[in-house]
């Protein structure tokens, strides 16, 4: 409704244009209405010239001929919009709507009557329209004659679909039959004109007339306000437009240039009003103060204005004429600021100009002033004028959008500094010196670790700080020794120490303990895999849990942790593989810089898919798959959807690890399992939410069950189905296995021993006094 309310209304007003242009002047005219836009070509008698209109153009010419002081012009018009108003809100026939509406147009053009043509129907006739018919009195149509040359004025614009006026209907022989129409009146001039769609199809004939003696009275001097009037208003809007082009242009070509932004603006604020100076002043709502940093002063080059950006100055909000149109968002129009009490005069101290008169506009965006510009010292004027108002009114918009990308702008570049500094901070504190990386170099293992090092249950805990040693060994044991650069691996390795945090259990221990399982499976699997992804998967490994802390990927999707808007599934895991590539990109860590580019991608590639599969919600499906490939015998290591299934049960198998360690090692692991596991509980408690059990300290008692549910459900299958890819690993099943049947012991006497038991609640471990475990992975 609001489409064709526009649709209507902008053809009453330029068919009211065109007859007051068109009429008692040499000219031709031509008026297309274009569905909501309208194409004005007029050749006037001395130079022609084409006008281009749009919708938003109407409302110029509503303004203009408002203005004028023709009392009935302005009743008609306020006729025509309260008519339109009405009429389109309430429905209705859309002939009868647009019959009604020419009556209007008639009375605006003070033509002595009209005729509206519609087509018949096989769109090869006329139709005259009548708004009571003879039936029931509703509306009719009337048939008029066919569309062709050589009879009515209407057929002749429907053949030819171009406005034509004529002077003297009865005189011209080209149209033998005059409008068609015996009415009794003789019918003197016409103006007549093709209504058409978007696509020019022929929708209606609108034929305005004038009977023989008509006066015209003071037609030529009111056709000569009314156009002077419109191309005043014209070239203010192709000013409008030729600004918006420019800006757009600026803003799109080089969008760090704000303040070259602001220049435009003000350079056409002063143009639209003809102003002295201008000054946009932005909001400050926190310290409720108005600041600027670019200043008109006062000259020009090239016959441009010169704006210069200077230190900042701030006022108070409560202070002068911009501040109270700051609090109030309300319009000022002052012709004396300094007979204003409310006029500011720090700002005239501070630049020494002096302020005669001022047009202060606020600049609001989504309901909230976050601006003001001031217009001060008319040109040309004693002080500013309503249509001065009007006009700032207008621009006040694009006004708004310039300053809502110049604040969007400057918060993007604060927040880049802010994490340039905090990236450089964080590189300080994560990257290894280069003490570090030396005296591993330096580092030798004792030789008893070299036979237990190939056994699936070392304990790497009595060597901490050997770890990072052992891992180079695994490494170079693995690859050969020529696999990667010594400086750069051993750069590499302790940076990837310094990077993990000091929780309870995923941590640099057990970033070792898991990329030694996996060396152990490598070692008993040779031939399998190639040098490349052994690379990778060692590298995952010790990189798998990168920067955890100590929370699950439920519970940071849970609170809308910024990681978990980062990364939807995998939450963590990913995060751990970003880490990983973020520490390859630092200067001197990049162990794959002898591969060639598609080696590198797809050793990272190895990379992604093995820690990403350590997010346990994925092992489930994927071990499925593995069993039934097994089970039918389809499985082909070719295969590259096979071979990512195999590793994908490797790095669970791997994570998985400390369930196949001796009884020493495994009794301190629960400890840090469940200081973790709590410790996400009481977070959830302090904000009212109920943990699930395995992580509710109330809740210790239900921990002998949960582990062997863990050990029915996930670890047994998982190193079941690697025995059987792998026959070698299955020392890994044999180890699970002693640990699920001492859990199962354990739940059976659990009530009897429960005495044995002492509940370390400050620090969240679990102490056994008997010689059995608690334990979960």
């Amino acid at each position: 409704m609001d489409c064709l309310k526009q649709y209507l209304w902008a053809l009453c007003m330029f068919m009211l244009l065109c007859y007051l242009m068109l009429n008692s002047i040499d000219i031709n005219g031509e008026l297309s209405l274009l569905c909501g836009r309208i194409n004005l070509s007029t050749s006037f008698s001395g130079p022609s010239k084409n006008v281009q209109l749009s919708c938003m153009h109407v409302y110029v010419f509503l303004s203009c001929v408002q203005q004028y002081q023709d009392t009935n012009m302005q009743s008609v018009v306020y006729e025509l919009n309260s008519y339109m108003e009405h009429r389109l809100d309430t429905g209705g026939d859309n002939k009868l709507l647009l019959y009604e509406l020419c009556n209007i147009i008639k009375t605006a053009t003070k033509a002595d009557g009209f005729a509206l043509y519609f087509l018949g129907e096989c769109n090869n006739s006329l139709c005259l329209f009548t708004p009571t018919g003879a039936k029931e009195g509703l509306p009719g149509l009337i048939p008029s004659g066919p569309i062709t040359f050589g009879t009515t004025i209407a057929a002749h614009v429907a053949k030819t679909r171009k406005t034509l006026l004529v002077e003297d209907i009865m005189g011209d022989e080209r149209f033998p039959h005059g409008t068609g129409q015996d009415s009794g009146i003789r019918v003197h001039s016409v103006l007549c004109l093709p209504i058409l769609t978007a696509i020019g199809d022929l929708i209606a004939i609108l034929e305005l007339h004038r009977h023989l003696g008509r006066e015209r009275k003071c037609w030529y001097f009111f056709l000569f306000i009314f156009r002077s009037q419109v191309c005043r208003g014209l070239a203010k809007q192709t000013e409008l437009n030729d600004f918006l082009l420019d800006v757009s242009k600026t803003y799109f070509d080089n969008i760090v240039a704000i303040d070259s932004l602001l220049e435009h603006i003000m350079i056409y604020a002063k143009n639209l009003v003809n102003a002295d100076r201008c000054a946009l002043f932005q909001v400050d709502h926190n310290n409720k103060e108005l600041y600027s940093d670019l200043f008109d002063i006062g000259e020009e080059n090239e016959g441009k204005p010169v704006f210069r950006k200077t230190k900042e100055i701030r006022f108070s909000i409560e202070k002068g004429i911009a501040g109270q149109v700051a609090r109030t968002g309300e319009v000022l129009n002052i012709p004396d600021a300094y007979a204003d009490p409310r006029f500011n005069r720090e700002v005239d101290l501070y630049t020494g100009y002096t302020t005669r008169n001022i047009l202060c506009m606020p600049i609001v965006s989504r309901g909230t002033v976050i601006g003001v510009v001031q217009m001060v010292n008319k040109l040309g004027g004693s002080a500013f004028t309503k249509t001065d108002e009007n006009n700032f009114k207008m621009f006040a918009v694009f006004c708004a959008l310039a300053l809502h990308c110049a604040n969007m702008y400057h918060r993007i570049r604060h927040s880049e500094c802010i994490y340039r500094v905090t990236m450089e901070k964080l590189s300080y504190h994560s990257i290894c010196t280069s003490e570090e990386w030396k005296t591993l170099t330096q580092l030798s293992l004792p030789s008893a670790i070299y036979k237990e090092i190939e056994l699936f249950h070392f304990d790497i805990a009595p060597f901490e700080e050997l770890w990072p040693a052992i891992f180079v060994y695994m490494v170079y044991n693995s690859c050969g020794k020529t696999s990667f650069e010594q400086e750069k691996l051993c750069r590499f390795t302790m940076s990837v120490r310094k990077n993990y945090r000091r929780v309870p259990y995923h941590n640099w221990k057990h970033a070792v303990t898991v990329a030694h399982c996996m060396y152990a499976i490598l070692q008993k699997t040779t031939g399998i895999f190639t040098e490349l992804e052994r690379k990778g998967l060692l590298i995952a490994c010790l990189c798998h849990d990168l920067d955890h802390r100590g929370y699950s990927n439920s519970y940071l999707q849970k609170f809308d942790h910024p990681l978990a808007a980062l990364y939807s599934t995998s939450t963590m895991e990913q995060h751990h593989f970003s880490q990983t590539v973020s520490i390859l990109q630092l200067e001197g860590h990049n162990i794959f810089s002898n591969l060639t580019s598609s080696e590198y991608e797809q050793v990272l590639e190895i990379i992604r898919k093995a820690i990403i599969a350590t997010d346990l919600a994925l092992y489930f499906g994927n071990r499925k798959q593995l069993a039934e490939l097994l089970a039918t015998g389809a499985l082909d290591l070719n295969n590259r959807a096979h071979r990512d299934r195999v590793i994908g049960l490797m790095m669970t198998a791997c994570d998985l690890c400390s369930v196949t360690k001796l009884w020493s090692v495994t009794r301190l692991t629960a400890n840090d399992i469940y200081a973790e596991f709590w410790a996400e509980g009481d977070e959830m408690k302090k904000i009212g939410m109920q943990p699930i059990p395995m992580m509710d300290r109330d809740k210790k008692d239900e921990v002998p069950q949960g582990q062997v549910g863990f050990y029915n459900a996930v670890a047994i299958p998982c190193y079941t189905t690697l025995s059987e890819l792998f026959p070698p690993s299955s020392p890994l099943l044999t180890a699970c296995s002693l640990v699920q049947n001492s859990s199962n012991r354990y739940l059976h006497t659990f009530d009897r021993m429960s005495t044995y038991f002492k509940i370390n609640v400050p620090s969240g471990y679990v102490t056994l006094q008997a010689n059995e475990l608690l334990y979960i992975s």
